[in-house]
């Protein structure tokens, strides 16, 4: 999804054409110093998951119920999740940048990858088969798994020369996948940063 999102939810907009990315893209800004954490505890966790419809909502129910009596759980649980959203990060941000992608980055996803296949089950979908939640194996850390299936999608499916980012400085520096036909979007959203920066050029053009 490209666009604005209510603003009721944690995260006031998603750019980023790939679960994944969006993910990433839950801190304001990449390209400047940090002025925003929009995941500051497990309950905005919870809330972007429903804003994204993750996983079903009697599942979303339950597991908020979890962080909700298990404190520590939950704490630990989102302490893992922008962990590994660094992680990410580091890592597309590698490739976007024709650099060797981070060791460390790559087995935080192939660990995460392992535990969500242990929670999926191949199931019949007639003349084919789809993998879906078990969702009795389902707890705090669902949310890092759902998106280490996305990233593992992107990684191995999509283009990746599709994959880029805002430009800084003035651009947010968040990450999108490009999908437009010739291959030529710049900016995370005309609207939101290609708007501001042409904006500042036809100011600055204009001084005196």
């Amino acid at each position: 999804m490209n666009g604005s999102v209510d603003g009721a939810w944690p995260v006031p907009f998603r750019f980023g054409g790939r679960l994944c990315l969006d993910f990433v893209n839950t801190v304001n800004s990449r390209s400047r110093p940090a002025t925003r954490d929009y995941l500051p505890d497990w309950a905005a966790l919870a809330g972007w998951c429903r804003q994204t419809a993750l996983f079903e909502a009697d599942v979303m129910a339950r597991l908020e119920k979890t962080g909700l009596h298990d404190g520590e759980g939950a704490t630990a649980a989102h302490r893992e999740a922008v962990a590994f959203r660094e992680a990410l990060y580091g890592l597309f941000k590698a490739l976007i940048d024709n650099e060797a992608v981070p060791g460390v980055s790559l087995s935080a996803l192939n660990e995460s990858l392992r535990a969500a296949r242990d929670r999926q089950v191949l199931a019949d979908a007639g003349r084919r088969f789809d993998w879906r939640w078990d969702a009795s194996r389902l707890d705090l850390a669902a949310p890092v798994h759902a998106v280490a299936l996305s990233a593992s999608a992107m990684l191995s499916q999509d283009d990746l020369g599709r994959l880029k980012e805002c430009p800084g400085p003035d651009g947010c520096g968040w990450l999108f996948f490009d999908e437009t036909r010739n291959g030529s979007r710049r900016w995370c959203s005309m609207d939101h940063c290609g708007g501001a920066a042409k904006a500042r050029r036809y100011a600055a053009r204009h001084a005196g």
